[in-house]
């Protein structure tokens, strides 16, 4: 009698837990869980618009000298602790709502080819290139300038007066080349015959006859000394 008792009470609460869990499904989740739990509707939802972001937990133990409440919250009802609390103790599980994310979907737009209906000729220019002039890389000198410039300065030699005097002279400036000839002849005195010929010349275009007539005696001289040589 006492088995058939208590099977008949394991029956009822079995049935008695799958209708509540029917009824409460449709309206907030339920917790697995053991030990004076149950869950507590948030009525500030209306259901339509909201979602459950997360639960908050509370449990209440009641002590001889007051009670102890502890509280934390969870994002799934399988975190909630399902130890059991005692009797006359409590969790109490409430739902915390928001309002669910709107989800941005980008539209891409379909570009449009516009087609420009003027046309525009370009003519070809015509652009003439020139090649770039070479540059001379290397610089003239006169030198019988430079020998002239450094004779004037104090420092002569035999090579260096005769070519600055036969410049003078055959650019038809006979006072400068009856200058040089002169200075020619006072540092060697057995030149070649040419060279009083010159002198002569240059004195004579100088309007200094005498001078160029002693010149000319000096180049007679040398001459037919280097004709009887010659013979």
């Amino acid at each position: 009698m006492k088995t058939t008792t208590l099977l008949f009470t394991v029956l009822v609460c079995v049935f008695s837990f799958n209708c509540f869990a029917q009824r409460s499904s449709k309206s907030a989740p339920v917790i697995a869980a053991t030990g004076n739990a149950h869950l507590q509707s948030n009525n500030t939802s209306d259901g339509n618009d909201l979602v459950i972001e997360s639960y908050c937990v509370e449990e209440t133990i009641n002590m001889t000298f007051g009670r102890r409440v502890t509280r934390y919250e969870v994002s799934k009802l399988d975190m909630v602790n399902t130890y059991d609390l005692g009797p006359n103790n409590t969790r109490t599980v409430t739902p915390i709502y928001k309002k669910p994310k709107i989800k941005t979907v980008e539209v891409g737009m379909n570009s449009k080819a516009f087609v420009d209906s003027t046309k525009v000729v370009i003519k070809p220019v015509k652009v003439e290139v020139l090649a770039p002039s070479k540059k001379e890389k290397f610089v003239n000198i006169n030198v019988v300038n430079t020998y002239e410039k450094i004779i004037d300065k104090g420092y002569k030699s035999l090579d260096m007066l005769k070519k600055v005097a036969d410049k003078s002279y055959f650019d038809n400036d006979m006072e400068t080349a009856a200058k040089y000839y002169a200075q020619l002849l006072e540092e060697n005195t057995d030149l070649d015959s040419i060279y009083y010929y010159r002198y002569a010349q240059s004195l004579k275009e100088s309007n200094q006859p005498e001078k160029a007539n002693e010149m000319m005696i000096l180049f007679e001289s040398k001459n037919l000394a280097n004709q009887v040589a010659k013979k």
